[in-house]
Order: structure tokens, then C-alpha cells, then sequence
């Protein structure tokens, strides 16, 4: 995603069409975000449908969910209107009025054509996190009464927001809906169940004591599928008339993208070998761990510096400036905000009461 932003704010209008096309396409980045929660998120509830003995507590799971994502958030906002309050009417600079910010604070910008995609814009994707938070725990509730851990209801129940989200993309483009709609969390919920159908399986199968293991052939080829899945998502985008003429584009959007996700997640978890062995290199570990800070700031530096440069940088200029910048910053909000206050929560809810019913412990 940081390269798609680099080139939509630093190289877009000089970009030649392969380039453009090329960079365009990086912003599935976004789907493997959706995914990758789904993934594991869902995990800890097939966990508890299985056991039979006690479902997620609630107070935790929304305890660990916001002091995971709100401090950092709310600190970023205050950067934003800092680094972007003198830079105000640019090129890509879109600050809300002062009645809007209030539906940032709640996560409702992507709610109101007058806040959505401004101040800072990759903020919308976390709307849809937080909407997916909510739902959450009603489809453990469903897997854990109705489903009762068995694998195929949850399986059936997955697939249903999976024809759900198909569903509301057609009525979308069919209908003409705005954004506020088109960028809610229903039109997203392919991807999401896509990471929990991943989540269902591998967890099902541990629990049931035949824990998936890929054989080193059979990790390279469901690596390989991925990448075709994902690429060839790419390219269809690229190659495509648009969803006026593609109906396919329009109900399934970037959905293959999200199963080649999927499957790339899948070989990670249960796969061996070089093929996703060099996704555990301590330096991309690193880089996972301050990524949530560098996701939040990065726009914001990108148009500040942007903005104030003396000459207006090109896309790698642009990059060699705002890339160290992002990433003090996403470290510096690991260190002082996000690990602290997570840490915090976490000793807290040790010294609560155990959740879990003693034929649980038994």
C-alpha cells in the first residue's frame, strides 16, 4: 500500500499507462489486510465452539481489540490535523469541518460523503475493521449455539457472507449507490470470510488432533496458486472493460485476490520449506510489529512532505524522504503507545476472573 500511495500522490498524472496500470493494482494490498484479520480473529471462537466449554469473553476480546487499535488511532488523528492544518486545500488534502471530526472519533467518517476518504484517508479501511470487530462476536455466538463447533454449518454460514457481500456489490452498482455504501463493511465481507474459512479449517483440524501439515511440494504448489490467484486478480482489473460491461468485475471485484490470499496465508501457517520460509526473517518480523503506526502516518507525512518541499519531489524522491519518517513513526507509536497500553491491558485482564467455567480447566 505504501507504494500505491507514493505513486497516486507523488507519480500519478506523469506515470506512462503499463506504470500507472501497474501501480494501480498494488492497492490489493488493502484485501490482504481484510483477509489476514479474518484469519485471526476468527481462530479464538472456533476454539470455543469446539471445546463446548465456554465461549470468548466478551469484556476481553473488545478490551484487547481497543487498546490494540484506539490510542494509536486517535494519536495519529491529532498528527494528521498537525501535519496537514497548514497544507490545507492541496492537491489530495481534504480536512473535514469541524462537525465531521466528530464522526472520526467514533469511526463513522466512511458513514458521510462529507468525511469519508478525508483528513486522513487510510482510515477508512479501519471503519470497516471496527464494523468487523462488532459482527464478530454474533458469528461465534451462531458457531458456538447453533453450530455447536461442527465445521460445515460454520463452513455454510461463511460462505452465506460470502454470497452476502457478492450480493450487495451487484445491488451497489446496479443502483448506483454512493460511496458511504459501496465502501461498508457488507461489500467487504468476501474477504473477511475468506481469512475465516482459513481460520475454520486449520483450527478444526488441530482441534480435532490432525493439525494440518503441508508437505514442502504441496506448500510451493498452494504458494504458487496464490500468486496466480492474486497476479492474475491484477491483471483481470487491468484487462477489463470496467464493471459496466464485466459482471463479473462487478460482483466479485478483487474477490480472487482474496482467495489467492487465502491460500498464501494457509501455506504460511501449515507449509514448510523456502517458499514461505523467508516470510519469517526477524527484519520482516520487524517490520510487521511497527506496521500498524506505519500504516497510520504514512499519508499524512507523504502530503506534508509533499506539500513543503522547496521542489516537488518525484515518487522515488518522495519515497527516500517519507519511508524513514514512517517508519520512526510507526516505531515510535509501537514503543510508546500501542506495546505499553496493550501491555497494560493485558497484566489487567491476568489479575481478573477466569472466564472459563472450571469443566473447562478440568
Amino acid at each position: 500500500m505504501f507504494a500505491f500511495h507514493i505513486w497516486l500522490y507523488g507519480a500519478k498524472d506523469s506515470s506512462p499507462r503499463l506504470v500507472a496500470d501497474v501501480f494501480n493494482e498494488m492497492r490489493i494490498g488493502l484485501i490482504c489486510f481484510f483477509v489476514l484479520s479474518g484469519y485471526l480473529l476468527y481462530g479464538a471462537f472456533v476454539r470455543a465452539a469446539r471445546r463446548q466449554a465456554g465461549e470468548v469473553s466478551m469484556p476481553r476480546y473488545f478490551a484487547r481489540r481497543a487498546a490494540r487499535i484506539l490510542p494509536a488511532y486517535y494519536v495519529s488523528l491529532l498528527g494528521a490535523l498537525a501535519l496537514l492544518g497548514p497544507v490545507a486545500g492541496a492537491p489530495g488534502v481534504r480536512l473535514p469541518d469541524e462537525g465531521g471530526l466528530t464522526l472520526f472519533v467514533f469511526f463513522a467518517q466512511n458513514y458521510s460523503a462529507d468525511t469519508i476518504m478525508k483528513l486522513n484517508p487510510v482510515t477508512w479501511t479501519l471503519c470497516l475493521e471496527v464494523a468487523f470487530y462488532a459482527l464478530l462476536p454474533v458469528i461465534g455466538l451462531v458457531s458456538y449455539h447453533l453450530a455447536r463447533g461442527r465445521m460445515r454449518p460454520q463452513a455454510l454460514l461463511l460462505l452465506g457472507l460470502l454470497a452476502a457481500g457478492i450480493a450487495w456489490n451487484v445491488s451497489g452498482h446496479a443502483l448506483g449507490w454512493a460511496q458511504p455504501a459501496t465502501k461498508a463493511l457488507p461489500a467487504y465481507l468476501p474477504y473477511f470470510a475468506a481469512g475465516m474459512l482459513v481460520a475454520l479449517v486449520l483450527e478444526t483440524r488441530r482441534q480435532d488432533g490432525r493439525a494440518l501439515r503441508l508437505s514442502v511440494g504441496a506448500t510451493w504448489a498452494t504458494t504458487l496458486a496464490g500468486l496466480v490467484l492474486v497476479i492474475g486478480n491484477a491483471w483481470w482489473h487491468i484487462a477489463s472493460p470496467g464493471p459496466a460491461r464485466d459482471p463479473l468485475l462487478m460482483a466479485l471485484h478483487d474477490f480472487p485476490a482474496g482467495a489467492g490470499f487465502a491460500l498464501l496465508i494457509a501455506a504460511v501457517v501449515a507449509g514448510r520449506g523456502v517458499s514461505t520460509g523467508w516470510l519469517r526473517a526477524r527484519w520482516l518480523a520487524g517490520l510487521g510489529v511497527v506496521s500498524y503506526g506505519f500504516y497510520l502516518w504514512h499519508v499524512p507525512l507523504i502530503l506534508f512532505v509533499r506539500e513543503t518541499s522547496s521542489q516537488s519531489p518525484g515518487a522515488l524522491a518522495l519515497a527516500a524522504i517519507v519511508t524513514p519518517l514512517a517508519l520512526a513513526a510507526g516505531t515510535a507509536s509501537w514503543l510508546w503507545i500501542e506495546r505499553p497500553l496493550m501491555g497494560a491491558v493485558g497484566s489487567r485482564l491476568a489479575r481478573g476472573p477466569d472466564p472459563e467455567p472450571a469443566r473447562a480447566r478440568a
